[in-house]
């Protein structure tokens, strides 16, 4: 991830839509940085990132106004750490 801020956002698909073709949308919003598939509540796993607050916001409402998406969650990153 990038310096600002930085979110994951765990995306509900509709179960009639393929779960690669919403991920593929979803790649296409401007901040999202990858998109998971992955099994459990969530079926899409997205990271995301932006320099400010309100772009941010606008970031996380492209991803729920994506075609499939039925429902999202947002968390926010406070404090990220890596093995070097």
């Amino acid at each position: 991830m990038r310096r600002g801020l930085d979110v994951f956002v765990g995306v509900v698909s509709d179960e009639k839509a393929p779960t690669a073709e919403v991920a593929a949308r979803i790649m296409q919003v401007k901040g999202v940085e990858r998109v998971y598939e992955l099994t459990g509540n969530f079926d899409i796993m997205v990271q995301a990132s932006s320099d400010s607050a309100s772009a941010l916001n606008g970031v996380i409402e492209n991803i729920r106004a994506c075609e499939g998406v039925v429902s999202s969650t947002t968390y926010l990153v406070l404090e990220a750490h890596e093995n070097r």
